[in-house]
């Protein structure tokens, strides 16, 4: 059974790969091929994702196409995108890295990182008109018992330094709103460098900084998903963000998205037709955007005016 899985997942991601990933991927310079071949083999090693591949397959292309929309590495290696299954769907989430390097892009933003701080070390740190950051670690033992702020700081191309600072009691309230506990958090066996702490701080930090519209939309949609949302491809293959309904099945539609699809049917940034999700709109405070890639797959292109 977990080989006819397998092959159906394998034949119906290739023809996502002719129809849709191809054209995503353009935009970032990376080969459609080599995303596939990392998505199939995350998908082998992980049983609960075959899972979500049978239950609902809509969750599952969703949250590829969103990976290769903002032209991250699928890898759970890379650290950049991870496909989390839960509950028989698969949420999308950024890894430090993606959201890093999604950062990065924006020409206005040359440096960015996030440290953490622990008991021992000299840390100070002043807000207002003329902010200051000095921290001078400890050579102590250093893990998530000793661990008391984490921070970010991010160098502009004009010269300008912008910080943000947390402590952990600001990190475990950001982690209480969320709907699905994450296990990474704070565990020194599956997360030793603390990536998901800085990750957290580095998002904060994200929304005070200039950003394209790859970087806005990647924060906004993992606000949503750490808020309990996931990805689904409605019946016109959009990408639409949906809220956790575990209790209740959800409709897979893949197949019949895919039997709309035509070749060159994907239309990217169409600004004329419909609106991406803004930094307003990716407001936490909120609720009532449903936000949607800007990968607009449509059962037929506008016509020809003369038609």
């Amino acid at each position: 059974m977990t080989k006819e899985l397998i092959a159906k997942f394998s034949t119906t991601l290739a023809q996502y790969e002719s129809k849709v990933l191809t054209e995503l991927l353009a935009q970032h310079g990376l080969r459609p091929a080599q995303f596939t071949q990392i998505v199939l083999t995350e998908v082998k090693k992980n049983p609960k994702m075959l899972e979500a591949f049978q239950k609902n397959p809509s969750s599952l292309f969703a949250s590829i196409l969103h990976c290769a929309e903002l032209g991250l590495s699928p890898s759970e290696m890379a650290g950049e995108f991870y496909f989390i299954p839960y509950n028989g769907i698969i949420k999308p989430i950024l890894g430090y890295k993606g959201l890093t390097a999604l950062m990065l892009r924006n020409q206005g933003v040359k440096l960015i990182y996030a440290e953490t701080v622990h008991r021992g070390d000299v840390f100070e740190y002043e807000l207002g008109l003329e902010p200051k950051l000095v921290h001078k670690p400890l050579d102590t033992v250093r893990n998530s018992s000793t661990l008391t702020y984490v921070y970010a700081v991010a160098k502009l191309n004009d010269g300008e330094k912008v910080f943000k600072v947390m402590s952990v009691q600001e990190i475990m309230g950001i982690m209480a709103t969320m709907k699905q506990n994450n296990t990474l958090y704070f565990d020194d066996k599956k997360d030793p460098m603390m990536w998901m702490p800085r990750k957290t701080v580095i998002k904060q930090l994200a929304k005070l900084l200039p950003k394209d519209y790859f970087g806005t939309h990647a924060v906004g949609i993992d606000d949503r998903v750490e808020g309990g949302g996931y990805l689904v491809l409605d019946d016109d293959g959009k990408v639409v963000l949906s809220q956790d309904t575990a209790s209740k099945p959800v409709k897979s539609n893949v197949y019949s998205t895919l039997g709309n699809l035509q070749t060159n049917d994907v239309d990217l940034h169409i600004a004329d037709e419909e609106t991406p999700v803004t930094n307003e709109q990716s407001s936490e405070n909120d609720n009532n955007i449903t936000p949607q890639t800007t990968v607009r797959i449509v059962k037929q292109r506008r016509r020809k005016k003369a038609e």
